[in-house]
C-alpha cells in the first residue's frame, strides 16, 4: 500500500482533557495536514467528542469517538483506549463525572502541598488551563511554568509532580485495566491497549485478550521505534495464533500540542495506513 493512503491518526487529545486545542480546532488542524481518519481519545472523558464529530462532518474528515482510560496494574499506570462507545450510556457518563470531581479534589490537595513549599498556586489559573476539561497534573505544571517556578513541564514533573515527588497526590481510587475493559464492553466499544512500550506487561496482554474484552494493541505509536513495532507485531500475531482470535492493530501520535512529548512533534508526522481505521470502524459496526 502506498503512502497516499497513510492518512490516519487514532490517538489525539483536545482541551476536553489535557490537549492544547479545542475539539473543533484540532479537527481543522488535522484536515490541514491531510489526515482523513482520526480518533479523539481524551483522558477519562468523552466531553470533546460530539463537537469534533460535527466539525469532521463539515470538513469531510472521519472522526471516531474514543476515550483513554487511566488505570493501574500492580502499581504500573496502564492506559486503555476505548473506541466507538455508546455516548448515551448513562452509567459510564455518571462514573466519568464522579471521576472529574475526584480530579478536582486531588488538584486542591496538590495546591495545598505547593503552599507548604511557599509556592502559591491559584486554583482559578489551573482551571483556566484545564478549560472545562479533565483537570490533571499537566495543567498544574503549565501554571508553574507561567509563574516562572520551573522552566518547563518536564521540570515541574521531575521536581514536584511525579510519583514520589513532594507535591504528588495519589488518586483516591485507581481503576484496574480489567475494570476499564469491562466499562468499554458495557458501552459497546472496542478496547485497545495504548502504547504498550511503557509498561513491560507483555504477559498480561495475552490474559486480557483471553477475557474476550481486549480487542487489539496500539502497535504504532510515536514512541514506538521500528524495533518496538516489530516486537508488538510479533506478539499480536503470536496471541492470535495461540488463541484463535483476530486482533486489531492501531496507532497514532498521542498528540496533545506541538510542544508535548518526550520528543516534540508537529501534528501529522506520525500517521498510519487508512486500512487500520477502516478495520477498526468495521469492528465497531459489528
Amino acid at each position: 500500500m502506498g503512502s497516499e493512503s497513510k492518512n490516519t491518526d487514532l490517538h489525539l487529545h483536545t482541551t476536553a482533557s489535557d490537549g492544547g486545542y479545542s475539539p473543533k480546532e484540532l479537527v481543522r488542524k488535522c484536515k490541514e495536514v491531510g489526515l482523513e481518519y482520526i480518533a479523539i481519545t481524551d483522558h477519562d472523558t468523552v466531553a470533546g467528542v460530539k463537537e469534533a464529530i460535527v466539525e469532521g462532518e463539515r470538513l469531510g474528515i472521519t472522526v471516531i469517538n474514543g476515550i483513554e482510560f487511566s488505570t493501574k496494574e500492580n502499581g504500573i499506570g496502564v492506559h486503555i483506549l476505548g473506541y466507538g462507545i455508546d455516548l448515551t450510556y448513562e452509567p459510564l457518563l455518571s462514573m466519568l463525572s464522579e471521576q472529574q470531581k475526584m480530579r478536582k479534589t486531588r488538584m486542591q490537595e496538590m495546591v495545598q502541598k505547593f503552599a507548604r513549599l511557599n509556592i502559591h498556586l491559584n486554583e482559578a489559573d489551573i482551571l483556566k488551563e484545564a478549560d472545562g476539561g479533565s483537570i490533571g497534573r499537566p495543567h498544574v505544571a503549565k501554571v508553574l511554568v507561567k509563574m516562572g517556578a520551573v522552566n518547563d513541564v518536564a521540570e515541574a514533573f521531575d521536581k514536584y509532580l511525579a510519583e514520589g515527588k513532594p507535591c504528588y497526590v495519589k488518586k483516591e481510587r485507581e481503576m484496574t485495566p480489567l475494570e476499564a475493559l469491562q466499562w468499554i464492553e458495557a458501552a459497546k466499544g472496542i478496547a485497545i491497549l495504548a502504547h504498550p512500550v511503557y509498561y513491560n506487561l507483555d504477559d498480561r496482554i495475552s490474559s486480557w485478550v483471553k477475557t474476550g474484552l481486549l480487542h487489539g494493541v496500539e502497535v504504532y505509536h510515536r514512541d514506538h521505534n521500528l524495533e518496538v513495532q516489530n516486537h508488538y507485531e510479533k506478539l499480536v500475531k503470536q496471541i492470535e495464533q495461540q488463541q484463535g482470535v483476530v486482533l486489531l492493530r492501531t496507532g497514532g501520535s498521542d498528540f496533545h500540542h506541538e510542544d508535548y512529548g518526550r520528543v516534540t512533534q508537529p501534528l501529522g508526522e506520525t500517521r498510519i495506513d487508512n486500512e487500520f481505521a477502516i478495520r477498526l470502524l468495521a469492528r465497531i459496526k459489528k
